[in-house]
């Protein structure tokens, strides 16, 4: 594919030039896959970054490749552009920024303070790197508009269902099963938009016939069409003190990717579970998953600042799969939570 990429993109230059035309043939490659992201057409969209990329080494398209990666749901491969771009294009700060922030919010939060002072070293003068350093000094950063303009954008491009321009967020919600259903700590809404960390969106209806759920804090909610699924849930809780994740999204109405935290689980505390490690300002309906990176549960609220949550292995829609073994990366866990957590939108 990296070879038919090269002739396709050696052709189409020298036809320009033998048609006499100005355009530049890699400046409508970028234009045409940032078009392509915001209909979410990441595939198309990989590919005509990669292309631009062949042309001439330089970091817009690789930038671009790295969302096209992450709004396509491969953020291990994101990561892996990422860490080329920052350590290639040191004429780039964005690069280190954007580099930085996906560390953070795949849980490497260590790691991305030491690059990002790095980089702040470098051009201390730069004004994305003081930002993303303001936005990265909270638990939960959010995104101010300097880092959600393209082509850098910190986040991805919400597409699917239209959603009117006066919506908040309600909370955060966990998808379920094949991923026509969902479930979230709503009491009052009827109608609602559920989206995902790859920007997909989808209107949902309430069903409040599930009694022992609502019951629970938890409402069901039907999907105008299905979200990409994650992995199934394991048949079994995961026990205490045994790794786990918690995925969640900064309080904003506007698409997002969630951030992930880890540490150990906690025991029983009456009818919840303790979440067992530090969140700070953790978010409600945030999803806890295992440490197979499968959903294991739902954030309920804290007690005593404690963050507490509910095991969802047997919730209607939930589907569990086998009992898994063994640890996976963190990378891998961001991944499925990208996919089954999600915000809870509202007008």
């Amino acid at each position: 594919m990296r070879l038919q990429g090269l002739l396709l993109a050696a052709m189409l230059a020298c036809a320009t030039a033998q048609a006499g035309d100005d355009k530049d043939p890699r400046a409508e490659l970028l234009a045409r896959g940032e078009g392509e992201l915001q209909r979410g057409e990441n595939t198309a969209a990989l590919d005509d970054f990669e292309r631009a990329a062949m042309m001439r080494h330089e970091a817009d398209a690789e930038i671009g490749l790295i969302r096209a990666a992450m709004q396509d749901g491969q953020y291990r491969r994101a990561l892996a552009f990422a860490a080329h771009t920052a350590g290639e294009h040191l004429e780039h700060p964005e690069a280190g920024a954007l580099y930085a922030w996906l560390l953070y919010i795949g849980g490497q939060r260590g790691l991305a303070q030491r690059l990002l002072d790095e980089w702040r070293a470098r051009a201390p003068g730069d004004a994305l790197l003081a930002e993303t350093a303001r936005a990265l000094a909270g638990d939960l950063p959010l995104a101010p508009d300097a880092l959600l303009a393209a082509p850098h954008r910190f986040a991805p491009w919400a597409t699917g269902d239209a959603t009117p321009a006066d919506l908040r967020q309600l909370s955060n919600g966990v998808l379920l099963g094949d991923g026509s259903l969902a479930v979230a700590p709503i009491p009052a809404a009827t109608q609602v938009w559920l989206r995902n960390g790859l920007g997909q969106t989808r209107l949902a209806t309430v069903d409040r016939s599930d009694a022992a759920l609502e019951a629970a804090g938890l409402t069901l909610l039907h999907l105008s069409k299905p979200l990409p699924p994650g992995q199934a849930p394991s048949a079994r809780e995961p026990f205490a003190g045994s790794p786990g994740f918690l995925v969640r999204f900064a309080p904003r109405a506007q698409a997002a990717w969630p951030v992930l935290s880890q540490g150990f689980l906690g025991g029983q505390a009456g009818p919840l579970r303790r979440l067992g490690f530090a969140a700070d300002g953790v978010a409600l309906g945030a999803a806890v998953l295992d440490r197979q990176g499968r959903t294991a549960g739902i954030v309920l609220g804290t007690v005593d600042g404690e963050p507490r949550w509910r095991p969802l292995a047997a919730t209607a829609g939930a589907a569990p799969g086998p009992v898994p073994s063994g640890l996976i990366a963190p990378d891998e866990v961001y991944e499925n939570g990208l996919r089954v957590a999600l915000q809870v939108l509202a007008r």
